[in-house]
């Protein structure tokens, strides 16, 4: 897109008209790692901010608007449990990328780590349970979609 290479300039890659059209839909299959959903806001640029991947976009993430989380929040301070993200995430990859193979190769939630509790306790796993859950009811949800549609 034009705001990326306003954006990122020289530090994108330069292809010829030829290799342009090699790789544009050249993939056979989507790998998705998927955690979180994230609200975004401006971040206006500022002189003393380093180009890079996470501040190319002029953006602020965040799991929380107006003061309410989008989810409950997992052990990491960036990770909100929100299986309604997976499910768009999903249906908008099928509607923009012509329906392409999806292979779900990450996806998951953190605890915090406490070494005093017993392994029959740790075993007794529900908030992962249910995260999974969640997202496997939201996997569906976007299948039965595609099939509606």
């Amino acid at each position: 897109p034009r705001s990326m290479k306003v954006l990122v300039g020289n530090r994108l890659p330069q292809f010829t008209k030829i290799q342009s059209k090699l790789v544009k839909g050249a993939f056979d299959f989507i790998g998705l790692n998927y955690y979180t959903t994230n609200y975004v806001g401006s971040l206006p640029p500022s002189k003393g901010m380093r180009n890079s991947y996470s501040t190319d976009a002029q953006a602020i993430r965040t799991g929380v608007r107006n003061g309410v989380p989008i989810g409950p929040q997992a052990a990491s301070p960036w990770l909100y449990v929100y299986p309604q993200g997976f499910r768009d995430l999903l249906l908008y990859i099928k509607d923009n990328y012509h329906n392409p193979t999806i292979y779900i190769t990450e996806n998951g939630i953190d605890e915090a780590n406490n070494k005093s509790l017993p392994l029959k306790e740790a075993l007794k796993d529900d908030a992962r349970i249910e995260y999974h859950h969640r997202h496997l009811d939201a996997l569906l949800s976007a299948i039965r979609s595609e099939l509606a549609a």
